[in-house]
């Protein structure tokens, strides 16, 4: 059945032609987002809960009805663009042509790149505005089968679980789908680049404390002043050369479909430049936050303040000597530690 059961419903999101577009024709690609991308956010049993409330036209808190405002934004923009290339189509006995008529031509192909993108943007975003709302009522009663899911817990695996939680420490224009790109190299930059830094054991404590969303204020202070911005930084310098992000505006996000004509020029080289720039500017700058991580974290530990990190073997006491390194008067190096 799903969450869009009319063809009013659909409209609300997507002014379709009501006599001359069906929701049958689109039901396909809309099962295809809820399987794909509703239940795997919102885990499968709160969304059939969800399905069946709209089936029996159950009365919603208002919570609820936020909830499934925007899950519907998300299934009818999001089918929208899994239906568009095939929606223009006709598949007969004599092949594959090209529906058009006299009075009614096809767009340019930018402007169907920009439509698409913009239902893309849109629809991804609505699915973090929808996360966001569920973890902010996880403890009302109607969001128990959310709050005990496999799923609400999955969106709290990494330091930085949103779009907009990145955004605040390196703009990415609160793009959801910029942040789902992202995503493998968050992963690989956590482990790589920061559990290094903060020792396994207080990299697990952050982690399971963020889990089960009960950080304490020396964490919180921690993670929002050193970590966070640290990995965003590091996150855009890795993957900015590797993933196709592109700037728009202040913003890195991700490039889905470019909005030009395909026969023109790709980017000009300055833009190019700038990007560069703003890469190496990003690895600059998580360096800092690092280094900065590394003192803040060893000039306030103790046995009873960071005590995880403090009897790690990554703790350095700021008191403690450091390590001289001499060589042979007439020897071609010399240093120290």
């Amino acid at each position: 059945m799903g969450l869009i059961t009319t063809i009013e419903q659909f409209r609300e999101y997507i002014p379709v032609n009501k006599n001359t577009f069906s929701l049958s024709s689109i039901q396909p690609d809309m099962d295809l987002v809820e399987e794909d991308r509703i239940k795997p956010l919102v885990g499968r049993a709160f969304f059939y809960q969800m399905e069946s409330k709209v089936k029996a036209g159950d009365e919603l808190t208002a919570a609820e009805t936020s909830v499934l405002r925007l899950l519907r934004l998300a299934v009818a923009t999001l089918a929208m663009v899994s239906y568009l290339p095939a929606g223009q189509l006709q598949i007969t006995d004599m092949g594959v042509t090209v529906t058009q008529t006299t009075d009614q031509k096809n767009p340019a192909q930018w402007q169907m790149n920009q439509f698409r993108a913009n239902l893309q943007g849109k629809g991804y975003n609505a699915l973090e505005k929808a996360l966001t709302l569920l973890d902010e009522h996880i403890d009302a009663p109607e969001f128990a089968a959310w709050a005990t899911s496999a799923a609400a817990t999955a969106s709290h695996k990494f330091f930085l679980n949103t779009a907009s939680a990145f955004s605040e420490h390196y703009n990415i224009g609160s793009s959801r789908l910029t942040y789902l790109a992202l995503l493998p190299t968050l992963r690989k930059m956590e482990r790589f680049s920061l559990e290094p830094v903060l020792g396994s054991e207080y990299y697990l404590e952050l982690k399971e404390q963020i889990m089960d969303r009960d950080l304490s204020a020396d964490n919180v202070r921690v993670l929002d002043q050193f970590v966070r911005p640290a990995l965003a930084h590091l996150v855009v310098a890795k993957a900015v050369p590797e993933i196709g992000l592109g700037l728009n505006g202040d913003a890195i996000e991700l490039n889905v479909y470019r909005l030009d004509d395909a026969n023109q020029k790709e980017a000009d080289a300055s833009l190019d430049s700038l990007l560069a720039m703003k890469v190496e500017q990003a690895l600059a700058d998580a360096n800092v936050y690092l280094e900065r991580l590394k003192k803040y974290l060893n000039a306030n530990a103790s046995a009873t303040k960071y005590a995880t990190y403090f009897a790690s073997s990554v703790y350095q006491s700021p008191t403690a000597p450091r390590a001289v390194v001499r060589t042979a008067p007439d020897g071609a190096v010399y240093g120290w530690l």
